[in-house]
């Protein structure tokens, strides 16, 4: 019994001495935060000249790979890549 109380106690000041509980409400709210971003998808055709999509009713060329996924990322949409 006296073990088991030790052990509590000593987990009780490891807790307080790294701020655990602060590190789990932070872990906590950076899931949550992650969560509620939902990402906008964006179907990617391969062409001849290069890649093409159509995003907010506009039709966007690319002739490179590089340049798709820069724009993607500027964009925060997630590609789902067609006809390869």
């Amino acid at each position: 019994m006296k073990l088991a109380h030790g052990l509590d106690v000593v987990r009780n000041r490891m807790s307080k001495v790294f701020h655990l509980n602060a590190l789990k409400r932070a872990f906590r709210a950076g899931a949550l935060a992650k969560a509620e971003v939902a990402f906008e998808w964006v179907i990617i055709y391969r062409t001849a000249r290069g890649f093409c999509c159509v995003h907010r009713e506009m039709v966007i060329d690319f002739r490179h790979m590089l340049d798709l996924k820069i724009w993607a990322e500027e964009e925060n949409v997630q590609t789902y890549f067609m006809g390869f």
